[in-house]
């Protein structure tokens, strides 16, 4: 297999409020290798993929994964195995955006992945991708990707506005968030899971994991990043994260330094400013 590299691309201006970014993973020369079996930590995002070539399965289950899919936020790492030199592209969209798209319950997609055929239907599907299959550049297949996201926008913007869901204070508890709101802990409990399909304690302890992977790939000794990202002691963060990444803190600073940080890194802090369309050429 060739050598792989994934960038992190900001989204559109358009669909800057519901895509946080846009994951392109090519093969080429150039660059570092990616792993043939990549580790994907919990998270709170939604994402669209899409196969442009090779292959790629759940590296557990052994089974092939569809070429256009949806996933909802996961509380789990997840594991994809990649073969034939693929080519993806994953929009990684904001929290809450994905049940909003299809007007479905949040909890319905929570640890779940979808065939986009499922969702939009069979003949939708297969025209989006003979336009992906004629595309003959990356930015190319990013635009025709966006442009399908505005037309589901739209479809589901005359249903109802977009309106964010909560957002949790950096370093909060849930009693934190429930005065900044300000409303009960119960009423948070209730506005989080219905807006995410997760509890308020469970997107805390994904948030509080990317705001330590933030600090991990700087560097910072595991005892500071345990302290000040609010886990009880260096034990506790590194349960954490074998339970929501996989692996130990030392082992997801080692795949950062060999994979340029990704897929680990996608608080806000670390995603792209916003794209001028004119500078994404067809050339990329």
């Amino acid at each position: 297999m060739l050598a792989s590299r994934t960038q992190l691309l900001p989204p559109s201006p358009a669909l800057a409020p519901y895509v946080q970014a846009i994951a392109v993973r090519r093969p080429g020369l150039q660059g570092p290798a990616l792993p043939a079996v990549q580790c994907f930590p919990a998270n709170v995002l939604g994402a669209l993929t899409v196969l442009h070539r090779g292959d790629w399965l759940d590296a557990d289950s052994g089974q092939p994964m569809a070429p256009l899919e949806l996933a909802g936020p996961r509380l789990a790492p997840a594991r994809r195995r990649y073969a034939n030199d693929p080519a993806v592209t994953t929009v990684l969209l904001r929290p809450g955006v994905l049940n909003w798209l299809f007007d479905m319950p949040a909890a319905d997609w929570v640890g779940r992945r979808r065939p986009v055929q499922e969702i939009i239907g069979s003949a939708a599907t297969e025209a989006l991708a003979r336009r992906l299959d004629r595309a003959g550049s990356t930015a190319a297949h990013v635009w025709l990707v966006e442009q399908a996201l505005q037309d589901w926008v739209r479809q589901a913007s005359a249903r109802v506005c977009w309106t964010p869901p909560p957002e949790a204070p950096c370093g909060a508890t849930v009693l934190d968030w429930a005065q900044a709101a300000p409303w009960s802990t119960r009423q948070l409990q209730r506005r989080v899971t219905e807006r995410l399909g997760l509890t308020p304690k469970a997107w805390l302890r994904i948030e509080r994991l990317q705001a330590s992977l933030v600090q991990l790939s700087q560097g910072a000794p595991l005892a500071d990043i345990a302290h000040r990202c609010g886990y009880s002691h260096a034990a506790h963060m590194a349960r954490e994260f074998r339970a929501l990444t996989g692996l130990s803190p030392a082992g997801v600073r080692r795949d950062m330094t060999r994979h340029e940080g990704l897929p680990w890194r996608l608080a806000a802090t670390d995603l792209p400013g916003a794209r001028q369309d004119q500078a994404f050429t067809q050339s990329t």
